[in-house]
């Protein structure tokens, strides 16, 4: 499957950029570590180095996830290169909604430099963030939230990776069935996240727009679990 391949090293690329990104406007955001240790021992330097050292919680939606290993990875990467402590928190699914709120909670009482959260919920998260907007800097990646508490967001346009996606099922049934008709179906992995509400939202409009003759005969929602989203299947 060499097309799956390249999909996913530049899904993987794409992940590391956004994480990268991410973590260099938190370390200006947060003033980075103090230049004026010149006149300091190298001992004394890395103490003080130490002490300033800025921290940067990462808070993803599930931490068994391959997607979400390989944001931790970026973020692990950036920290180390830039010098920011980036403690590595999630929940063990993206449908434990009240796990990421108190990990959040968790995160802002240790006054962090900054807090990077991908939000499992749109509406739910939208109130926590808020509350710890109001004492640290937040910024989203991969989902919105409900808010404008964010100092920034960092996120695909996943209505159009929905207008891409509704575009290469067509092209793949023509492809086997000589003509782009017939009936699909379309399964999200959760309710109420961003990110997956515009996917499928660009979806169904590409199929409206560009597809009439495929038609959308079953709509159905999962739990977050991949055995549920096979059995779905």
């Amino acid at each position: 499957m060499p097309q799956d391949h390249d999909d996913h090293v530049s899904r993987r690329h794409a992940l590391e950029c956004m994480i990268w990104t991410g973590s260099a406007l938190l370390w200006t955001v947060s003033g980075g570590v103090p230049k004026s240790l010149s006149l300091l021992g190298r001992a004394e330097a890395a103490t003080a180095t130490a002490q300033t050292k800025p921290t940067i919680p990462i808070i993803v939606k599930d931490t068994t996830s391959f997607y979400w290993q390989t944001v931790l990875a970026g973020a692990r990467k950036a920290g180390q290169v830039l010098g920011v402590n980036v403690p590595e928190l999630g929940a063990q699914s993206e449908s434990d909604i009240n796990g990421q709120i108190s990990i959040l909670a968790n995160a802002v009482s240790s006054n962090p430099a900054a807090v990077v959260i991908a939000p499992t919920q749109f509406a739910a998260l939208a109130k926590p963030i808020e509350e710890a907007a109001k004492k640290i800097k937040i910024i989203g990646i991969d989902s919105a939230a409900d808010t404008k508490a964010f100092t920034s967001v960092l996120t695909t346009d996943n209505v159009q990776a929905g207008r891409i996606a509704a575009d290469i099922l067509a092209e793949r049934i023509q492809k086997t069935y000589a003509d782009a008709e017939g009936d699909v179906a379309l399964i999200t992995s959760l309710p109420g996240v961003a990110s997956l509400d515009q996917r499928a939202k660009g979806f169904k409009e590409q199929l409206a727009a560009k597809y009439g003759a495929l038609s959308i005969v079953a709509e159905k929602v999962a739990d977050g679990q991949a055995s549920t989203g096979r059995d779905i299947m």
